[in-house]
């Protein structure tokens, strides 16, 4: 349907527009924000405001040759964009870098340059005054109070401003502030500083004119000066919580006492200090003796620290040879010196010759010898796989704190020292705890972690079924103490494990000899496990070998030994198990002859025993711990072992005795024949001998294995034994060849394979009627020949029954590939058009036709080669023959058939549908409309003929194949029909022929249906245009009839639209999209027909209306002069009058067609929409010229009634004019 673009609002007239619209067309102005100004700088003025910033900065080692261009852009670039408030010049490393703001790393010193408003643009003269800038170095709070005591405090005490009462309090505070940030800057540095007011500087001279105010600040600084003094000189005593303070340490801090007290001396002989004494003195300050008593202290505190320097200086090297020590085994001989010179430095010093301070210096001595053992431990190499090296070094360590103890106890004893020896072995004792927690570490390392550097320990390994359960609770085990001890890694370095004063390692050590115990009691029940399912010694030694790393566990090892107590009791308990199962077996029975079994039984048994026995003893030899159960069990062995060995004569005995009553008749029983055939239907073969000769060579084998003679009667059948053995073995597995191929036969088989049978059964008489076990004395002379010959012919008969099962079974494997093979498949998802379901049927018919004609061949090859080795047979049992060829035809056939009735099922299960089920379509159509008609692409005869062609196709892939009794030559009479004619009276397949053309019929119906359906629309392509121009034109052609026929083809347009693209009709999907397109572009014809025909009635009907206007304007103001002029200008006058009622009620039918073009936007030239909106206007006008008209007739009488009749017409034109913009902008399309 065709449309046209809407009229735009801004197009129309202000005057069409109401109030509140204008409103609406009102936008609020946006805010402007101010541009950012930029500098115009020349290149001479930029490069001296960046010489003046390059001059200005001031970094510590600042060189001139340092400036890089990179550093120099970034200035330009922060002279340039004024946004940027903050310049710094810093040294990166060792390279000068400028940066917009702060420096994201640690620095020593800055230089910034800051803008004192935004937006600042500096000016080349006045730069100086305008930047703000300075220099910050790594000590702020110096920086800080250096530039509130020269900068800021004179600026704030020469205030005038201020009263006197308000500056001095704040200089007071300002004085207390600078006072606290003095002390603290030294405090981080480590010295005491006294603050002198930078005021005294610039007073100068050795008097100071002072006021009470002044007096009052000074005061309180030398207060201060108080409280730090006090605080120094109390600092008398190293401490070091949490820590182990050495002699070396102990050294150094009266080092640092020395000068801090040297710092703090020199500093109160200083004049400004002095002068600050003097105003004190003079105001007589009450602060002044406390004061004077703290400077006398601190010298003498100064003398001090010099003494004891000196004596701790004699340990500061005997003690820095413990830290150079090779091991803690050296260390132990350096004690005794040391210990004599803490004894000198008892008896000299003036400090350290009490019982508490020489206390402390053991303390220290202890603390050294622990960091020393602790650094010698190297933790980290220990936990991480050297328990071995951790065990060494943990003996040592404690050794060397046993020497030291001993050492100072003795020394205590000779010299009578009141030693607090809880303060001085506290920390030693403590340490010797924490290295036996680690020796434990490293013991549990070996044995539940498998981590020993001096040799590789296996993984557990059991054997069972149980087995992996076993391994698998061993390996958590392990990997539970592997994650304890990488938590222990994680918590227990050396400042936890090994730190005597962090108190945590209690708890971890708690929680890991938790996480040990539960792993003890869980390996305990692993071995209880292990041994619970122990059946013998040799699986107990295996279970102790590979559980013998848990017996180096002091929990673990009773365990382990009460199980190999075990082991020793199981072996006592075989040999008694042993010896009552031989009392048992003496009456029962055995494959072997009863007196060689027992015999075999006890020297069996009794080797056994003995490898167990050697097992058991080597194991204790070597790695087996000894048990005292194990002495008594191996005497028992060796009286076991001389019992066995009478019992094994005895059998001997008893078996001659035996022998001597049965041995007259033996060379009667040789003279047996060979063979001897059944009497049972299928007349087997078996082997003649007498079984009792050979249970008597067996018997006499067996004893003469164990070394025992041969009776004298039997020697000369034994003699024999190789030859009899040799021919009665041979003749059975001749017998068991023969019955083999005889008993795999059937009836029928025997019938078909008879001459090959006789023949072997003739070369096997002599054995049944002629040869004797007894006549054969070397089997080479003739019974090698005769045995050669009929393996030869029975192994001739074997092939040809072997060839004659495998053909039968190739045959009835490829006849089943026959039945199996897909001829046809519709494996395309979804339907596809009828050149693709060609295309894929093809294939798979040419793929099935190859593997059909592969499986044919292959057993016509198979009958062939089959026919050529019975060649014989089919001559001498021509009717067996023939039957065996017409079965194998006949299975042929129904696999043919049967591959034959997939296809066809195939293709008719995909066009039958049920009566509750939509079918599956395969095949795609498209419809349209052409010449008038409902065609179809491709059409449905085609389909029609592409299905029943698929049944001739299937027919005819199997006719081409020839019986296999033509491929044979078998006698005319004997061949079966071809295959053409089974397909063709076979049952099944015409049923599925039939099934298939009843789903084309029904196909062919359903597509009557579907064009009938859109048959009813036929009236779109059947109509004209002059039917369609004559139809309209005749009716009253206003808005509504023209509204009709659009709003009809509009409501046809949307239901043919919304009609599916694809409709299912049975097995085809038919493309509707062409039809409906055609359908569609019809309607859009009819529907621009009607447009254009609404256009031009609406334009003609306005032009007509202007023309009117313009015609009888002109006409109407034409002076008449003459009388019948005037009759006649008077007489247009009239009419005109009279018309105009009716001219207005044209208007508004005309004004509702340009609203309905304008509601479908159908485009109007640019004169038809001037018309339109000057239509108001024009008609006013013409009613104005009308009544100047009137005026020029002198048109007394009727001249009001006339202006009154064209008032009232103007009126109605303009309530007209406004319903139409009323319903003109309604109709408008929103944007």
């Amino acid at each position: 349907m065709t449309s046209s673009s809407a009229v735009e609002d801004e197009r129309l007239t202000d005057s069409d527009l109401s109030d509140d619209e204008e409103r609406k067309e009102e936008v609020k102005p946006e805010e402007i924000r101010p541009a950012t100004p930029r500098p115009t700088y020349s290149d001479e003025e930029l490069n001296q405001l960046v010489e003046y910033i390059q001059r200005m900065t001031t970094l510590y080692s600042l060189n001139q040759g340092d400036w890089r261009e990179q550093a120099l852009d970034i200035i330009r670039r922060w002279l340039l964009e004024v946004s940027e408030p903050l310049l710094t010049m810093y040294y990166a490393g060792n390279r000068l870098t400028a940066c917009l703001g702060f420096p994201n790393d640690p620095v020593d010193d800055i230089s910034y340059f800051m803008r004192d408003e935004p937006n600042e643009i500096f000016t080349v003269d006045g730069f100086h005054d305008e930047i703000h800038f300075g220099t910050v170095h790594s000590d702020v709070d110096g920086c800080l109070m250096y530039l509130l005591e020269r900068f800021y405090a004179p600026i704030f005490r020469n205030y005038t401003d201020w009263n006197e009462t308000v500056r001095a309090r704040f200089c007071a505070s300002l004085d207390r502030f600078l006072v606290f940030l003095c002390a603290m800057n030294s405090k981080i540095g480590g010295v005491t500083t006294l603050y002198v007011p930078f005021v005294l500087h610039q007073i100068g001279g050795e008097q100071i004119n002072c006021d009470r105010a002044l007096f009052k600040n000074l005061e309180s600084i030398a207060v201060y000066w108080t409280t730090q003094i006090r605080t120094l000189l109390g600092d008398s005593t190293l401490v070091v919580p949490n820590d182990l303070a050495t002699v070396q340490d102990e050294f150094e801090f009266w080092e640092y006492r020395l000068e801090v007290l040297q710092g703090l001396n020199s500093q109160l002989v200083q004049f400004d200090v002095q002068r600050v004494f003097k105003v004190l003195r003079q105001w007589h300050s009450v602060h002044m003796p406390q004061i004077e008593l703290l400077i006398e202290t601190a010298k003498l505190e100064e003398q001090l620290a010099g003494s004891n320097i000196r004596y701790l200086n004699l340990l500061v090297e005997p003690c820095a040879q413990i830290d150079a020590a090779a091991s803690p085994a050296a260390v132990t001989k350096l004690l005794p010196k040391i210990i004599h010179l803490l004894r000198f430095i008892w008896l000299h010093s003036p400090h350290y010759n009490t019982s508490e301070r020489i206390t402390i210096l053991f303390r220290n001595l202890s603390n050294q010898i622990i960091k020393y053992c602790t650094e010698q431990m190297k933790l980290d190499e220990i936990l991480g796989g050297r328990p071995r090296f951790g065990i060494k070094m943990c003996n040592l360590a404690i050794e060397c704190c046993l020497a030291y103890k001993e050492h100072v106890q003795l020394q205590q004893q000779d010299i009578g020292w009141q030693l607090e020896q809880g303060i001085v072995f506290n920390h030693v004792n403590a340490f010797i705890e924490r290295l036996g927690d680690l020796m434990d570490i490293c013991e549990s390392m070996i044995v539940f972690g498998r981590l020993d550097e001096t040799q590789r320990i296996e993984q557990a390994q059991f054997s069972g079924t149980n087995g992996e359960q076993l391994e698998m609770i061993a390996s958590n085990v392990e990997q539970r103490f592997l994650s304890a001890l990488e938590q222990l890694k994680r918590c227990g370095s050396k400042d936890v494990l090994l730190n005597v004063h962090r108190g945590e390692w209690y708890e971890q050590v708690a929680n890991y000899r938790r996480s040990v115990q539960h792993m003890e009691e869980t390996l305990q029940r692993l071995i209880s496990s292990v041994f619970r399912r122990v059946c013998n010694v040799e699986e107990a030694l295996e279970a102790l070998n590979v559980l013998l790393y848990y017996s180096h566990h002091a929990t673990l090892r009773q365990c382990y030994l009460r199980h190999v107590s075990q082991v020793w009791r199981l072996f006592d308990e075989d040999m008694d198990a042993t010896t009552r199962q031989l009392l048992q077996q003496r009456g029962s029975s055995s494959w072997l002859p009863p007196h060689a079994a027992r015999a075999l039984a006890y020297r069996i048994n009794l080797e056994r025993l003995t490898w167990i026995y050697k097992r058991l003893l080597s194991s204790n030899n070597s790695w087996l711990p000894t048990v005292p159960q194990a002495a008594g069990i191996m005497a028992k062995f060796e009286l076991l072992c001389g019992d066995f060995e009478r019992q094994m004569h005895n059998t001997y005995d008893s078996w001659q005795q035996e022998f001597a009553s049965c041995c007259d008749n033996l060379g009667q029983r040789l003279d047996h024949h060979l063979l001897l055939r059944g009497k049972q239907p299928k007349a087997l073969l078996q082997c003649n001998m007498d079984a009792g000769l050979l249970q008597l060579n067996l018997q006499a084998a067996h004893f003469e294995r164990l070394s025992f003679a041969v009776p004298a009667p039997l020697k000369k059948l034994y003699e024999r034994q190789d030859t009899l053995r040799y021919v009665c073995n041979s003749v059975q597995q001749l017998c068991l060849d023969y019955n083999s191929i005889m008993h795999s036969l059937s009836n029928r088989e025997r019938r078909l394979l008879r001459p090959l049978i006789q023949d072997s059964d003739r070369q096997l008489a002599p054995g049944i009627f002629k040869l004797t076990f007894g006549g054969i004395v070397d089997p080479s002379e003739g019974y090698s020949q005769w045995l050669e010959d009929c393996v030869l012919h029975v192994e001739y008969l074997r092939e040809i029954v072997a060839l004659y099962k495998r053909a039968n079974r190739q045959i009835v494997r490829n006849c089943e590939k026959i039945c199996d093979t897909v001829m046809l498949r519709l494996s395309f998802s979804g339907a596809v058009d009828l050149a693709v379901f060609e295309q894929q049927l093809s294939g798979w018919l040419n793929r099935g036709n190859c593997a059909l004609r592969l499986h044919y061949n292959n057993i016509v090859d198979i009958m062939l080669a089959l026919a050529r080795e019975l060649e014989d047979v089919q001559e001498e049992l021509p009717t067996e023959w023939q039957q065996y060829v017409n079965v194998f035809d006949d299975m042929l056939a129904s696999a043919f058939l049967s591959c034959i009735r997939s296809a066809l099922e195939a293709l008719q299960d995909a066009l039958h549908r049920e009566d509750n089920m939509p079918s599956t379509p395969i095949l795609v159509m498209e419809s349209d409309v052409k010449d008038g008609q409902i065609v179809f692409t491709p059409d449905m005869q085609l389909i029609a003929k592409q299905l029943r062609g698929i049944i001739d196709r299937v027919n005819s892939l199997v006719d081409q194949f020839p019986r296999l009794g033509h491929k044979l030559k078998l006698p005319k009479e004997q061949r079966r029909p071809g295959f053409a004619r089974a397909f063709r009276e076979d049952a099944e397949c015409s049923e599925l022929v039939r099934s298939i053309e009843a789903e084309i019929a029904r196909q062919h119906a359903q597509i009557a249906d579907y064009v009938a359906h859109w048959t009813k629309h036929s009236a779109l392509w059947q109509l004209t245009d002059e039917v369609f121009e004559q139809r309209v034109l005749s009716s009253a052609k206003t808005a509504g009839v023209f509204e009709g026929y659009i709003e009809y083809y509009s409501a046809l347009a949307d239901d043919i639209s919304f009609v599916d693209a694809i409709a299912h009709v049975h097995f085809v999907l038919i493309n509707q999209n062409p039809i409906k397109t055609t359908l569609l572009d019809w309607i859009e014809k009819w529907q621009a027909l009607n447009m254009k025909l609404l256009l031009n009635h609406a334009t003609a009907l306005i032009q007509s209306l202007y023309r009117y206007m313009a015609r009888n304007e002109h006409k109407v103001l034409q002076v008449p002069r003459t009388q019948r002029e005037s009759v006649v200008a008077q007489q247009l006058f009239e009419r005109l009058i009279k018309a105009l009622p009716l001219k207005q009620a044209c208007f508004t039918p005309m004004l509702e067609l340009f609203v309905l073009l304008q509601k479908y936007r159908v485009s109007l030239t640019e004169e038809t929409r001037l018309q339109i909106v000057d239509l108001e206007t024009n008609w006013l006008h013409y009613l104005h010229t009308l009544g100047e008209a009137d005026d020029m007739l002198e048109n007394e009488q009727e001249q009001q009634d006339y202006k009154l009749v064209l008032a009232q017409q103007a009126d109605k034109f303009r309530l007209i004019l406004k319903e139409f913009h009323e319903d003109f902008f309604s109709k408008l399309p929103k944007k």
